[in-house]
């Protein structure tokens, strides 16, 4: 979507994004500066601003679970941001969002660096390029040029059948939005018209030939009474315990039971889709927006455009009144005693420190799997064979000493028994939201 500068439009955009809910979001034009913050929910965010003069700048916005890393492109003719995506398959996918900002002529080379990336590429944005096998109206030298780069490279050129840009007053609307595609054959797009710009956002629906796992939101609730009769008919006041082995087994059984009350006394609810929606005077209010819109892109009647900025403007005056109520009576939701108000503290006061890319001996790993297996191929380097000469002296000295001290050692027999207050004092002391550990028990199922 080529938003014409996002961040004045980007409460309605964020709505936008959780009704259609796409994998991937291309932004072109979002004339940001550094000192802007662009963040979506349940979305990571790259982004490539313009630093010279004020406009231009891309971004990408992809689910957080989809496994992806950055993959930055250099180039001069055109401003993009570009990342690679990771499919269970271990195939990667390069999805660029490109802004090729008039009057500059397309260059080939660079196009080169973003499909020779990867075995399957999908470039996607405002390209400022016009030709008959797209668009309406005449054609221009980057129409051309793209034209034929993917007719010798033997790409896929995506594109809606409506026009994608339709200027202010009206005249000569045409197709600037659309894709190029390497390598894939199911394809499909459509141009929408929910959104406020002189550019509409572009639907993409792709068959990449993989599952790309979906984040489910889950809401669980615990019965604590039926909890605690569970536990207390199940585990022993007092079990007899004569060496190591009967303590291992008595923890074992403790923790079996801990876990299988849980899951008897507990009930989880899939939460579907997102928390907070617009109320319908909103969305009503849109869709007679957008049934306006559509009426002008097709008469170019005057009073329907009149009616459709009036509509945006009170869209985006609702929906900023409509945020700010949530907010205040969120902020009046919070409370001490089931931790609402520490949760939300620690939440905006923590600041999110993004891990960067691991240096590995063979270039940069951005993935998790990929810095996982750079820190065990350092480890593995690290801890080989001690490469000295073989000492049979020093050996025998080591063995002495470890055995005198295994014989010294005074006998255990008199370990001073623990008393269950001094347990539920070390419970009481223990961090409550701290995280559960390997036995997957949590602080407050102790408590």
């Amino acid at each position: 979507w080529n938003a014409g500068g996002i961040k004045p439009k980007f409460n309605q955009f964020k709505y936008f994004a959780q009704e259609w809910k796409p994998d991937v979001i291309a932004i072109q034009e979002s004339h940001l500066n550094l000192g802007d913050k662009l963040k979506l929910v349940n979305y990571t965010t790259y982004r490539t601003d313009r630093l010279t003069h004020r406009g231009g700048g891309t971004a990408l916005f992809i689910r957080n679970s989809i496994d992806h890393y950055p993959t930055p492109i250099a180039s001069d003719s055109f401003e993009n941001t570009t990342i690679a995506i990771v499919l269970p398959n271990s195939q990667q996918i390069t999805v660029s969002s490109i802004y090729w900002p008039p009057p500059g002529i397309i260059s080939t080379d660079e196009l080169n660096r973003i499909f020779n990336s990867n075995n399957k590429c999908i470039a996607v944005g405002d390209f400022n390029a016009k030709h008959s096998a797209w668009s309406l109206g005449r054609r221009n030298q980057n129409g051309n040029i793209i034209n034929d780069y993917i007719c010798n490279n033997n790409l896929i050129l995506l594109a809606p059948p409506e026009p994608t840009h339709i200027p202010h007053n009206g005249n000569n609307p045409s197709t600037l939005d659309f894709g190029v595609l390497k390598n894939f054959s199911s394809v499909d797009a459509t141009s929408l018209n929910g959104l406020c710009s002189d550019h509409n956002p572009v639907s993409f629906e792709i068959d990449i030939n993989a599952n790309i796992p979906a984040i489910t939101k889950t809401l669980k609730t615990t019965n604590w009474m039926k909890f605690y009769d569970i536990t207390k008919e199940a585990i022993p006041g007092n079990p007899s315990i004569n060496s190591t082995k009967d303590i291992d087994e008595v923890i074992n059984k403790i923790t079996a039971v801990i876990l299988t009350a849980i899951n008897q006394s507990s009930k989880a609810k899939i939460i579907n889709g997102p928390h907070r929606k617009l109320p319908p005077r909103i969305t009503n209010k849109i869709t007679l927006r957008n049934q306006i819109k559509k009426r002008w892109q097709i008469t170019y009647d005057p009073r329907f455009k009149r009616k459709s900025t009036q509509l945006t403007n009170e869209i985006k005056a609702d929906i900023n009144q409509y945020d700010q109520d949530s907010w205040t009576e969120w902020l009046l939701s919070l409370n001490q005693e089931d931790l609402s108000i520490y949760n939300a503290t620690r939440k905006y006061s923590r600041k999110f420190h993004k891990i960067p890319p691991i240096l590995d001996t063979d270039g940069l790993k951005y993935t998790p799997l990929g810095k996982a297996n750079a820190f065990k191929y350092s480890l593995e380097n690290s801890f080989q064979t001690n490469p000295e000469p073989y000492d049979n002296r020093h050996i025998s000295e080591v063995n002495r000493a470890v055995q005198h001290f295994l014989n010294s050692t005074r006998n255990n027999n008199n370990i001073k028994l623990t008393y269950p207050l001094e347990i539920q004092a070390i419970i009481k002391k223990i961090n409550l939201i701290k995280t559960a550990g390997p036995d997957g028990i949590q602080i407050r199922h102790s408590r």
